[in-house]
Order: structure tokens, then C-alpha cells, then sequence
């Protein structure tokens, strides 16, 4: 039955008006009553407006026309209406529209069944559904889905009221379902839809492959330069010496790091050390071979793996390979930056015999080759591995030092010269292992300088000496200047000036009663920078003092601009007098020269009288060394400062 079949169509009506499809929902003449009682029901409306296929209006269809037709018909009739061949739905762009949206089945293969007894008959469905299916009004569902499928379906539908997103595979396809129940005329009919996922998951598992595929990228090589990384480069070697094994070869591991790289990255920006970093690839990976590997490991740090080597020899023309890469400069955008590189290379199986050891070895070898000064390259042995042993054992143990305070302040008098009173003191570390004593500052403090460890330390010794120096003060018991040592590590750190204002401020030690003492290497590695920072210490009036001054590489045309008070003759000088003519000739000259420039002079290391008389007599002022006390513990310089009141 169609709906033309109830339709009134009054003279009164004016047509189609968009106030009458905020109470109507319109949909075409040629739809299925079943269809028209369904919507009804969905939109909680009692009538419809009919349209022709031109979308003109036809009439209009009450609920009340429908339930009054349908209350005179006998049950086999009311099932007629449904198992009418006319109630077919002839296209698949049936639509309908109320006044907010409009709904397309279009693409959509859909039906609904029947139970007629204990068989499932299809009794309206779309031409999409005949047409993938190849099933028409009558047919069982089982033509339509397999019984497993549909035993599955029906299997869900039963525990969960419903079926919605279930995908099944019908013919090669992929399907994702609805299936929900309805009930019309007294009729029990469910309502299956099929929507068309094949291609979307076809589109879903390329997408999947291609992820996974990046994600393995990804996981085994390097963002920036797309060489193997860690993960990639211990599989490649992980293989090589299993085949070197195999043919008694050998692999040498090459740790290149690129020397002083930090300093790029802080001066002219990450952008221009990543643009660095891919030029130091793209010029590794030319002068390697076809079975070599190269692998970046971190920001500065490249590993070179070469296979089956007959002879070490080769390693070493591998690096002499790479050495003369880094003899030409590398330009990034107009600016050319010359570099060099440190090298550590362990061979299998003279130094290892597995990935992991050969890789720490060759690490362990870069950082001898560093250490001796950077652009080198050196081959493991035992003894470094045993030395590094020995250096991670001793930095643990400074580490738990500093967090137990195991680091104390010896004092050491200054004495004047010319008159042999006490002019001040110098404050230097020693540490109080609990089991080694006392530990020289020439064991830790190199260690403590390239871990960073000095900062903290270093920052405790500034502290303890301005509170004790304080209290010998307010005690009667000390005379003139306290002198601190603050190395390189800690003269970098932007908030240096602050926190030694801090110290002094918090211990109440009037700054003039403060003196730093710092090598003149240290004030050389950023004149201007460092010089700016010594002219605030000297407005808080703190005094800089030289240390080992002639031992390294000043200018004396940034010497003059620093704002120095006192220049400290080293010990190295001292020890010459009065027999070694040239370290005579070095102090006289120091002494002239500081004399010019208004500075005063201290000389250390001062053992006997000799010594002493030959620097007082060429116009040195200070002086400290064994002659007059070897540093002591703050309870001992007490002793010694009571004895001169």
C-alpha cells in the first residue's frame, strides 16, 4: 500500500508554507504507508505533507485516517501491508525533511525483516541492498548474511538490547552494522542497516602501516641528521661482530665529540649548532665507506663503526680521515666556524667483546682524549677503565661529602714583610673523608671542577670563612683581610655577584674585609664579561686578587683594565730564590710592573728567611708559606691568633 492511497486533498489547504513544517513533516508520495508510520511516530506528529517528485504539494495524511483504516482490517491483512510487492522502496535517494535537517539514505543498504513464524523474511529493502546482496522482498535473511554471521548479530542484539558498530566481512567486503527493533501494526520488525567501511578501512590500515612505519623511523634514527641512532647503531654492531666473529676480523669503534660545541650553541644559538651538526654528518658520512656505519648518539657526539678489519692500522687512517675534515671550516649563513674534534677509539675484541663494553670503552677513551686538551684521538686500555673506576668511586664519595658537610676551611697567615705582623688570612678547602682523613685539594678539587662540584663547595667555603673571620672580628682576635679562592666554574654563573653580595650580607662581614682570589686564566676566557662582573665586586668593596699570577696566558692590555688590587707571585717563583737566576729575573719584573700599575703583591709558597728577605727587599709587601705556618684548622688558626695578642 502507498501512501497516495490515504491521502486528502482539501482546496483549503494553500499549499506548502514554511509555518506548516513547524507542525508537518513532509515527505514524497511514493513512500511506504509503513515508512509514513514509523516517521510519524519518530517526529511525535499526527500528520504529514505529501510531495510529488517535482517537490509540489500533493495533500496531506493524518495518524487518525491511518489507525481508522487499519482498525477494520483482519491480522492478515494488516501483514499484507507489509509483504505488498508495492511497498517497495524503488530508489535509494528516499529522503524526507521536517523544518531543521534533511536525512539521506544514499550508499546505505538497508531492510527490514519480518518473523513470519520462526523464519526471518526480508520484507522491504533499498536497491543497494538487492543490488550488493543480490536478495529481493521474501527472501530469508540467510541469503543475505550467513547464518554464523547473523547468529552472532543476534547473539549481541539480545544481550545488549541492539546492535551498533559491529563490523562483519559479507562477500569481501566490510560492513558496520545497526540492527535495532521496532514494532508497527502489531508487527515485530527489526531494522538492519549496512553501512560500507571497506574503503575506510582499507584508508584506516595504510594509515596504520604508514604510522608504524614513521614510529619505527622514528624509534631508530636521528630527527636531525636521519643517521641511526643508539638503538639502531647497538643492533648494526650487535651484527657486525657476530659476522666479524665469524671470519676472525676485527671492528673498531670510533667516539667522536666535537670540541667545545657548547660554546657555539650559547654564543650564536641552537639554530646555528643544529645547521653545524647536519654539515658535520653530511661530511663524515662522505669520507666513510660503503659497510661503514655512522651514528649521531647525542647533541655533539658521532660514532663510527668500520667492519672487518684486518689491522688497527686502518682505524687510525680513519681518523686521520676525519682530523682533516675538521681542518676546514664550516660556514652557516656567511659565518665560518673552525672546529675540532676529540676521538676514542676501542677495537673488538682486543678491548671488548660485546656492543655495550666496546661502546662504554670507546666512550671512556674519548674522555681521556679530552682531557688531554681536545682535538686528539686515543685507544683504550685497561688502565683507563680502571682509573675511571676510581673517578666515579671518588665522585660519589664527594657528592655524599658535600650533602654530610665533610668540607672544611684551613687558614693560612699572611704575614707583611717589612714589619711580620698578621695582615690576613687565606681560606682553602680540605676535605674530612671519614675514612681516608684528610684529603688534599689536589686528589678532588680537578673533579670537583669537571662535575661542577665546585659550585656548591665552593659556595660553602665563602660562607664558613665570612661567618668564622666575623667572629674572630667581633672576638679582638683577627686583623685585616680574609682571602677566598672562587674558581672558573663559579665565576661563570650569571648570579655569581649576587650571591656573594648574599654571603656578605648574611654573615655581616663588611666587604672590605673580603678578598677573592682567581687565576688570571679564569679572567682571560671572557675579559669582558668577567671584567664587568669584577667592577660590581669592587663597588661592594671587595678587593680581586691574581692568584698563580706568570703561570698562564694574560694580556697585560686587559690586565691593566681589570679593576685589581693585588697580584699573588707564584709559589713555582718562589722556590727558585735566591739561586735560579731567571726566577729571580721574573719576580723583580712582576714586582716592577705591579708597582707601576698600583697593585699590590703577596708571594706564596715562602719556606725560609732568604726568600723572604730577597722579596722584601725588591719591594714585594706580603707574603705566606711554610715559613710562617702551614694552613690550619679554624680551632688551630684560633690558637695561632691568640698567640700574637
Amino acid at each position: 500500500m502507498l501512501l497516495s492511497d490515504l491521502i486528502t486533498n482539501t482546496e483549503d489547504h494553500n499549499k506548502q508554507t514554511d509555518s506548516l513544517t513547524e507542525y508537518y513533516v513532509t515527505i514524497h508520495n511514493d513512500r511506504p504507508l509503513e515508512m509514513a508510520i514509523e516517521i510519524m511516530d519518530d517526529h511525535k506528529v499526527d500528520q504529514i505533507t505529501l510531495l510529488d517528485e517535482n517537490d509540489q504539494f500533493v495533500g496531506t495524511l493524518k495518524k487518525a485516517d491511518i489507525n481508522f483504516y487499519c482498525s477494520g482490517l483482519e491480522e492478515n491483512e494488516k501483514l499484507q501491508i507489509f509483504s505488498d510487492e508495492s511497498s517497495q522502496c524503488k530508489a535509494i535517494e528516499a529522503k524526507f525533511r521536517d523544518a531543521k535537517a534533511t536525512f539521506n539514505m544514499l550508499g546505505i543498504a538497508f531492510c527490514e525483516i519480518v518473523y513470519v513464524g520462526e523464519v526471518q523474511i526480508i520484507r522491504w529493502l533499498n536497491a543497494e541492498a538487492m543490488i550488493t546482496f543480490g536478495v529481493n522482498i521474501d527472501d530469508p535473511i540467510s541469503k543475505m548474511l550467513t547464518p554464523e554471521i547473523w547468529d552472532d548479530l543476534m547473539q549481541i542484539f539480545h544481550t545488549h538490547g541492539g546492535v551498533e558498530h559491529e563490523r562483519i566481512e559479507v562477500n569481501g567486503r566490510v560492513y558496520e552494522v545497526t540492527l535495532m527493533e521496532v514494532e508497527l501494526l502489531g508487527q515485530r520488525i527489526l531494522k538492519l542497516f549496512l553501512y560500507d567501511v571497506s574503503e575506510l578501512v582499507r584508508l584506516s590500515d595504510e594509515l596504520r602501516r604508514s604510522l608504524e612505519r614513521t614510529i619505527e623511523h622514528i624509534a631508530h634514527y636521528d630527527s636531525l641528521t636521519d643517521l641511526p641512532n643508539r638503538l639502531l647503531l647497538v643492533a648494526k654492531l650487535d651484527h657486525g661482530i657476530s659476522h666479524s666473529k665469524r671470519m676472525n676480523g676485527k671492528v673498531a669503534i670510533l667516539d667522536l665529540n666535537i670540541d667545545h660545541f657548547k660554546d657555539i650553541n650559547e654564543s650564536y644559538g641552537y639554530a646555528v649548532g643544529d645547521a653545524i651538526i647536519v654539515q658535520v654528518a653530511g661530511q663524515l658520512a662522505s669520507i666513510l665507506g660503503r659497510e661503514d656505519i655512522l651514528a649521531r648518539i647525542g647533541g655533539d657526539e658521532f660514532i663510527i663503526v668500520l667492519e672487518d678489519l684486518e689491522d688497527i692500522l686502518k682505524s687510525e687512517e680513519a681518523v686521520k680521515k676525519v682530523q682533516a675534515l675538521f681542518a676546514n671550516s664550516f660556514t652557516v649563513d656567511g659565518v665560518d666556524f673552525k672546529l675540532s674534534a676529540s676521538i676514542g677509539l676501542a677495537i673488538y675484541p682486543d678491548d671488548a667483546d660485546n656492543s655495550e663494553m666496546l661502546l662504554k670503552n670507546a666512550d671512556i677513551a674519548l674522555h681521556r682524549a679530552k682531557d688531554e686538551g681536545g682535538n686528539n684521538y686515543c685507544f683504550f686500555s685497561s688502565e683507563m677503565s680502571v682509573q675511571l673506576f676510581e673517578r666515579v668511586l671518588l665522585e660519589r664519595e664527594l657528592r655524599h661529602g658535600i650533602d654530610t658537610s665533610e668540607f672544611l676551611v684551613y687558614y693560612q697567615p699572611q704575614i707583611s714583610l717589612a714589619t711580620g705582623k698578621l695582615t690576613g688570612a687565606e681560606a682553602l678547602v680540605r676535605w674530612k673523608h671519614p675514612v681516608m682523613g684528610i684529603v688534599p685539594p689536589d686528589m678532588f678539587v680537578p673533579l670537583c671542577e669537571s662535575t661542577n662540584l665546585i659550585i656548591p663547595i665552593g659556595e660553602q667555603i665563602l660562607r664558613d670563612a665570612c661567618t668564622q673571620v666575623k667572629l674572630w672580628k667581633e672576638q679582638g682576635l683577627f686583623e685585616g683581610r680574609i682571602s677566598v679562592n672562587v674558581s672558573g666554574k663559579q665565576f661563570e654563573r650569571p648570579d655569581v655577584v649576587q650571591m656573594i653580595k648574599n654571603i656578605v650580607t648574611q654573615t655581616q662581614l663588611e666587604p672590605r674585609y673580603l678578598e677573592l682570589e682567581m687565576t688570571e686564566s679564569v679572567l682571560m676566557g671572557n675579559p669582558a664579561l668577567f671584567g664587568r662582573k669584577l667592577s660590581e665586586l669592587k663597588m661592594l668593596g671587595i678587593e680581586v686578587a691574581i692568584d698563580d699570577f706568570g703561570t698562564g696566558y694574560s694580556s697585560l692590555s686587559y690586565l691593566k683594565q681589570f679593576p685589581i688590587d693585588k697580584l699573588k707571585i707564584d709559589q713555582s717563583f718562589v722556590g727558585g730564590i735566591p739561586h735560579n737566576e731567571q726566577d729571580m729575573a721574573i719576580i723583580k719584573a712582576v714586582i716592577a710592573m705591579s708597582q707601576a700599575l698600583g697593585f699590590r703583591t703577596i708571594a706564596e709558597g715562602i719556606e725560609n728567611e732568604e726568600q723572604a728577605e730577597f722579596l722584601k727587599n725588591f719591594g714585594c709587601e706580603q707574603g705566606q708559606g711554610y715559613l710562617y705556618s702551614r694552613p690550619l684548622s679554624a680551632e688551630k688558626f684560633e690558637e695561632f691568633l691568640k698567640a700574637l695578642v
